[in-house]
């Protein structure tokens, strides 16, 4: 299945992302309201570009919007475009991409007909795999400069705002008002936090598309506690970024305090800090944000958070070592049970029929293990990259999703997981007990 994508070449005519109108409102609501999908604390939402069907991941820490994949057997054609080279987290390799402006994208309501974005050419640039969803790329700075945006978390409705007044309601009485900076098209939130017995005053970019809750760059006032593990963290759009997972004592966001959060140190070779805003000490993410239902509202440059049902849900890690993603699709033979029915006046004591089952042929995504952390659980055990993952605790690899797969991987210390996978077209069986570091 070939993906076509047609690309109109304006040479004379260099694009920029400088001057745009943003986002215009076409409904006759105060309101629009969102569904979004919410997998490893990352918001994804449903929008149109250029009559294209794609999802995009929500980024409050992105200035551009990017295209990095497009759904198979679509069209998707991109106006007054250039060749650019893009440097991007992850190493200090640049890799080719095509400037784009003038394109219209629709939400619901809320559309841009001159919408700017950046279309990364590199095929390898995948964060579906990785998610487990298709996720075609990433919506910055331009969706949240104009109006105010409510996301509950809980509800997975994102809101956007056509005005204030909406503030004014009993329900937002309760929320905690606390003051941000946009900075460079960014929001920073000031955030006390204690490591290692000493209280810092960091300045954190308000990041809704980073996962993690915390990432700090180390310097001298700034380092990790005694207690960490090398880890790869993330990918950005150049590869993995590889760091440092420690914990914290607290973080206090607003009037509320958070013990023993998690936190990462990405190492600088894989995030370097040429260009990064005078003063910011890293970035405040998802694993922090989704404890709370927020509104965020750029122009007043005010955060409105209040805790919701997760606030008191502990920080767990994924404890096996191992990072799983989706590799393809496959079909897999599934019975289908026939139930037979006695006819009416007889007694049937026991059945046998050879015709009582018939099989389907079903499309399931292919999981396989993508990385596995030196010394961990998983790798003592043997397990490597490439093995393409059949059962894990007896049951097929078919019933799980990758969130329940990651929500069973930081469970419980100590708790048995069993892995029967295949390398190279031989099964073999692994198992490990889940192991706290942190």
């Amino acid at each position: 299945m070939r993906i076509r994508i047609f690309v109109f070449l304006l040479l004379l005519s260099p694009c920029t992302f400088f001057g745009q109108k943003g986002f215009q409102w076409h409904s006759n609501k105060s309101k629009i309201e969102i569904p979004f999908q919410h997998v490893y604390n990352l918001i994804i939402i449903p929008v149109e570009i250029n009559k294209a069907k794609l999802n995009m991941l929500l980024d409050t820490g992105a200035d551009n919007s990017i295209i990095f994949s497009l759904p198979e057997n679509d069209t998707l054609r991109f106006y007054n475009s250039k060749k650019v080279k893009v440097k991007g987290l992850g190493s200090e390799e640049v890799i080719e991409g095509l400037l784009s402006e003038n394109n219209k994208i629709k939400i619901s309501g809320f559309e841009d007909d001159k919408f700017p974005m950046l279309i990364v050419l590199d095929q390898d640039v995948n964060f579906s795999a990785r998610l487990g969803i298709p996720v075609n790329g990433i919506l910055g700075y331009s969706f949240f400069k104009e109006y105010p945006i409510e996301i509950n978390y809980q509800k997975k409705i994102m809101t956007i705002h056509r005005n204030r007044k909406f503030l004014e309601k009993k329900k937002f009485k309760k929320y905690h008002k606390y003051p941000i900076s946009i900075i460079n098209s960014r929001p920073y939130i000031d955030v006390p936090t204690k490591i290692e017995k000493d209280t810092i005053n960091l300045k954190l970019l308000i990041d809704i598309g980073l996962g993690d809750g915390l990432w700090l760059f180390e310097d001298k006032d700034i380092k990790a506690g005694a207690v960490f593990f090398e880890d790869i963290l993330g990918r950005g759009l150049n590869g993995p970024i590889m760091g440092k997972r420690s914990r914290v004592e607290a973080v206090k966001i607003a009037d509320f305090t958070l013990n023993e959060a998690l936190v990462s140190y990405p190492h600088e070779s894989f995030f370097p800090r040429v260009g990064i805003v005078n003063g910011r000490n890293g970035s405040i993410g998802g694993e922090i944000l989704h404890r709370f239902n927020i509104v965020i509202d750029y122009q007043d440059q005010f955060l409105y958070l209040k805790k919701n049902s997760r606030f008191l849900k502990p920080f767990n890690y994924n404890m096996s070592g191992i990072v799983i993603q989706h590799n393809g699709i496959e079909y897999v033979k599934e019975p289908l049970k026939l139930e037979i029915k006695p006819e009416f006046g007889s007694k049937v004591d026991k059945v046998i029929d050879d015709n009582r089952f018939k099989y389907q042929f079903t499309l399931k995504p292919v999981f396989e293990v993508s990385s596995v952390r030196k010394g961990s659980p998983a790798d003592l055990a043997g397990i490597l990259p490439g093995d393409k993952i059949s059962k894990i605790n007896k049951r097929s690899i078919h019933e799980y999703t990758i969130q329940k797969i990651n929500d069973l991987l930081q469970s419980e210390e100590g708790k048995w997981i069993y892995i029967d996978i295949e390398r190279k077209s031989t099964p073999i069986a692994f198992k490990f007990q889940l192991k706290k570091i942190l």
